[in-house]
């Protein structure tokens, strides 16, 4: 049975002037399939039919692109606390 590793995938979306970032962490047997999960989830981040674009997709006649901004290997531990270091707010 192969090990499965983690990697921290970062998305990319930008819609109208807007831009947002969306971390997410995949289980994978390699990087390359972890890259293809991915992909395949970048071109259904909205469930209308995607435009291909070099590097990236887009929706909606054109109003939103999204794109895979990385995919880096990485553990659950360190995964978690780099959310937890960026998304706390301290007084």
């Amino acid at each position: 049975m192969e090990d499965k590793k983690y990697y921290h995938f970062k998305l990319e979306e930008i819609n109208g002037e807007q831009e947002y970032s969306y971390d997410y962490l995949i289980e994978a047997a390699s990087l390359s399939q972890a890259a293809e999960i991915a992909e395949t989830y970048a071109g259904s981040f909205y469930n209308d039919k995607p435009e291909i674009i070099d590097g990236g997709y887009i929706f909606f006649d054109g109003t939103i692109a999204v794109e895979v901004a990385s995919v880096i290997e990485t553990t659950k531990e360190d995964f978690v606390q780099n959310m937890l270091r960026e998304k706390t707010i301290t007084a």
